[in-house]
Parts: structure tokens; sequence; C-alpha cells
């Protein structure tokens, strides 16, 4: 093969990746879908939370991992300084039963009340001071 074929092949691959990935975002605008999570480290205790949207549908999941077996259960769950649920604590899957685990789920289509949820936005277990906190990204 010449190099003036190979530089075209490459040229055409690239453009066709290109115009592959710019047509899923634009199908993901137009489904009107958002995606979000947050990560939440402090010590060895870790949480993570997801959000989805999807017309006028939304989800908010947040989990809590290997707490320290002193943090007083319920936690309220924040975003943005906002309650928005409580999480109960229990004691978490074997071998880390001496530690706290917890979820949250809240669901429109179940009737629960899901705020509206951007990119940069606070989720915090806790507050003053959080047990966890991470930015929504």
């Amino acid at each position: 093969m010449k190099v003036s074929q190979t530089i075209a092949v490459s040229v055409s691959s690239v453009l066709f990746l290109g115009m592959m990935t710019l047509s899923t975002g634009l199908a993901l605008a137009q489904s009107g879908e958002v995606r979000l999570s947050a990560k939440m480290v402090s010590g060895a205790a870790s949480g993570k939370a997801d959000y989805r949207e999807r017309s006028n549908r939304r989800r908010l999941n947040v989990e809590a991992e290997d707490l320290p077996n002193t943090t007083p259960s319920p936690q309220t769950v924040f975003v943005n300084g906002a309650s928005v649920g409580n999480m109960t604590l229990a004691a978490c899957p074997v071998p880390a039963t001496q530690l706290l685990c917890g979820e949250l789920e809240l669901n429109t289509q179940d009737g629960q009340s899901v705020p509206v949820i951007v990119r940069g936005q606070i989720v915090s277990i806790g507050l003053s001071p959080a047990v966890l906190a991470g930015t929504f990204r």
C-alpha cells in the first residue's frame, strides 16, 4: 500500500470515529438523559452517589461503606445542603461486620421526591460535619 493510500485510510478512520462519537453524544443529548456520579472517601470509609434523569423520571442512589461503628444512625443525606432523605446504617457484610454500611435510593417512579441535580453540586451524608461528601460530576 502506498503512503498516500495509508494516509487516506487513516484520515477516513479518524473521521469515521469522530462522527460516531459525535452522533452518540447527540443521541444522548436528544434522549435528554443525564447521568452524574460522586465518589466519597474519608479514611477507610467510602461511598458513592449516582443520579440519573430521563424525561420526567429521576433516580438518586447514595451508598456508604465501612463507616466506624460509632457513627450514629440514621444519617440524613443532603444535596447542596438540602435534606433529601435518611439513610439507616447497619453492620456491613462479612468480613467487615464491625463497620457500618447504608443505602438510600429514591426514584420518582416509586412516587418519591428526587431533586434535580446538576454537575458541581455536593452530596453529603450528614452535615456539619459530614460523615462523607463528594461532588457530582
